[in-house]
């Protein structure tokens, strides 16, 4: 088990700003180290490459086609579908609050380590359209 630290203040005005946008402010969250947060995401990668997590993605994709509006409508609910039962293993809800607030932590780590960098970019090709990023 991995021990967790919860924090009630976020952990940065993005963060913040998030909570009130998905109206969970005050809500207790957990907070990652930067090794934590990398393992998280191997496990949300291995996640996503699971034969029926591709093939999901996958008819998502088709069902998009070229449409970068209809790629996020069909895709979102499933990699947030796919995401939620890792992320609620490390503290967070598992729904898409959780995984947003995950997301933001992800960025947060995004500058300061290689590996997190390259996992979250290899996500963010599978379901944004391209040139969005988040």
């Amino acid at each position: 088990s991995i021990p967790i630290c919860f924090s009630k203040s976020g952990i940065s005005s993005q963060s913040v700003f998030l909570e009130k946008q998905i109206g969970m402010e005050g809500v207790q969250q957990p907070e990652l180290s930067l090794e934590q947060v990398k393992i998280a995401l191997r496990e949300v990668v291995a996640a996503m490459q699971q034969p029926e997590n591709l093939q999901r993605v996958d008819a998502g994709l088709a069902m998009a086609g070229d449409d970068p509006m209809k790629r996020l409508m069909f895709l979102t609910p499933i990699v947030l579908d796919i995401e939620k039962d890792v992320i609620a293993k490390y503290g967070f809800t598992a729904d898409q609050p959780g995984v947003m607030r995950f997301l933001v932590i992800v960025k947060q780590y995004e500058a300061e380590d290689a590996e997190i960098k390259s996992l979250a970019d290899s996500l963010k090709t599978k379901f944004l359209p391209p040139g969005m990023n988040m």
